[in-house]
């Protein structure tokens, strides 16, 4: 009786606790520990997720930052750190600062291990059979495994976060591109310094901004809290004070308390869609209803738009021609001779109703190192196609980083709710019945999953049998969310 009495008094309690603890669930803290983690899980749809910049970058303190916002926190840490922020400052940089030109400035953003400031790069994480890991990971769809790669599971991220001495529930995780990650050779400067300065260059010398995108987007699908969150505006080449940089920087520390992901209580996977989710966008001319999104979506294609057209068929590496990398290649869609050699997806086009939205288009020139462009101008791109209120944004591309750059304009600049499709065109362009080379239909022609369909794809397929190649298709799948599914369990989220 006496336990039944205090059971009546204290759920009630517990219930006022949650309610109140509304506001502050973002910060991820574990309200009341494993005995009532079902009562402070808190399931976040898009729109939930959806984070506004203020007009003026400078005065942000988490998604998008200006370097003078992180200089003030390199100088005084102790002083200048962001409410709500209890632990360390964490900056993770791509590469060097100085990679191009020696002398201007040192190669790291200055640490200070005693006041709570710690720097690394990206690559000084290192694990067995992964180097130069990227936040994702070959998988198990369901539908689609042994090729594509979705988001790194939860084994990934706990190691990962270790290896830095992150603990998301109270150090703030900065990262930065120190100039970029593709250099062309050139002996004298150890890069084309020319090259990088010209406009047409930007996709091969922007494309550290993907990653450090891309970053953010898997730490926020494991549960941290935008807050905890932030990437540099322009590289640390063109932006960040030579006074505040290094030649040395931290050794990581491959210990972090314990923490783990499991103990962020909160189900953002809404940020990530399977290909389920988008066949029915797609089949639902963007007015589909989904889980987690609003009623209304706008598909965006970050590919540059000569790939998003291209339907028709052409010579192989002929200029001018864009093919889409296969998983069974590396690298970017070549039209040189080097990409003669690289395998092809079946198929070419983009998914039906989606725009074409390059990703470099939303960022300034290498004058400026690659910034942001301004929210208001990010808001007309987005007006521009076809975005309206209440609309959910899908990005996707060709294996989801391109779509990173537009899908964290779109969540953190413009506070739009936002998803990605990770599996994007190397899944999407695997799914075929009716190719002309019979071998490789993996799946058959009444399949929820095929995409070789008008409707849901604008398409034409490639036939060089030599050079194309397809997926693993399990034919018995019943979900293409496997990968999702198994990373709620690691949270325990179900």
């Amino acid at each position: 009786m006496k336990k039944i009495l205090f059971l009546t008094i204290l759920i009630p309690f517990l219930l006022l606790q949650i309610n109140c603890q509304k506001e502050k669930e973002d910060s991820n803290t574990p309200l009341l520990g494993l005995l009532f983690l079902a009562n402070t899980l808190k399931v976040n749809t898009a729109t939930d997720l959806a984070s506004e910049s203020n007009d003026d970058y400078s005065r942000n303190e988490y998604g998008l930052i200006e370097a003078s916002k992180l200089e003030s926190w390199v100088t005084n840490w102790t002083a200048n750190k962001p409410a709500g922020i209890t632990g360390k400052l964490i900056i993770l940089q791509t590469d060097a600062a100085n990679r191009y030109e020696t002398g201007s400035k040192s190669p790291y953003v200055r640490s200070d291990e005693a006041k709570g400031v710690y720097v690394y790069l990206l690559d000084d994480y290192q694990t067995a059979g992964t180097t130069n890991f990227r936040f994702n990971q070959t998988r198990d769809s369901g539908l689609v495994k042994n090729s594509v790669r979705y988001q790194a599971n939860g084994a990934f991220a706990d190691e990962w976060l270790k290896a830095f001495g992150i603990n998301l529930s109270t150090d703030l995780v900065v990262f930065a591109v120190g100039t970029t990650t593709t250099l062309i050779s050139n002996s004298a400067t150890g890069g084309d310094l020319a090259a990088y300065g010209t406009a047409g260059n930007k996709a091969t010398y922007a494309s550290g901004v993907q990653d450090i995108a891309r970053a953010v987007y898997w730490l926020r699908y494991w549960g941290a809290d935008i807050k905890h969150l932030a990437i540099l505006n322009g590289n640390l080449y063109k932006n960040f004070s030579s006074s505040l940089t290094s030649s040395t920087r931290s050794t990581i520390p491959n210990a972090n308390g314990g923490f783990s992901v499991k103990q962020l209580r909160v189900d953002n996977t809404a940020i990530t869609l399977g290909l389920e989710d988008v066949i029915n966008i797609a089949k639902a001319n963007s007015a589909a209803t989904v889980t987690g999104l609003t009623g209304k979506q706008l598909i965006v294609d970050a590919r540059p738009s000569a790939q998003f057209n291209r339907t028709a068929v052409g010579s192989w590496g002929v200029a001018g021609e864009y093919v889409t990398t296969a998983f069974g290649s590396s690298g970017a869609p070549s039209n040189d001779a080097t990409g003669q050699a690289k395998k092809y997806v079946l198929f070419e086009g983009n998914i039906k109703g989606a725009v074409t939205f390059p990703w470099v288009n939303l960022l300034t020139s290498a004058d400026t190192g690659f910034k942001f462009l301004s929210k208001s101008e990010l808001r007309t791109l987005y007006a521009n196609a076809g975005y309206t209120s209440g609309t959910t944004v899908v990005s996707q591309c060709r294996t989801n980083f391109e779509a990173q750059v537009n899908g964290f304009a779109a969540q953190n600049i413009l506070g739009y709710p936002t998803t990605f499709y990770d599996g994007s065109l190397v899944e999407w362009t695997s799914l075929s019945a009716n190719h002309p080379v019979t071998s490789l239909n993996k799946i058959s022609a009444s399949s929820p999953f095929r995409t070789d369909l008008d409707t849901v794809s604008v398409f034409s397929y490639n036939t060089d049998s030599s050079r194309i190649q397809a997926a693993e298709i399990d034919v018995t799948a019943t979900t293409t969310r496997k990968f999702i599914n198994e990373d709620r369990a690691y949270k325990n989220l179900f």
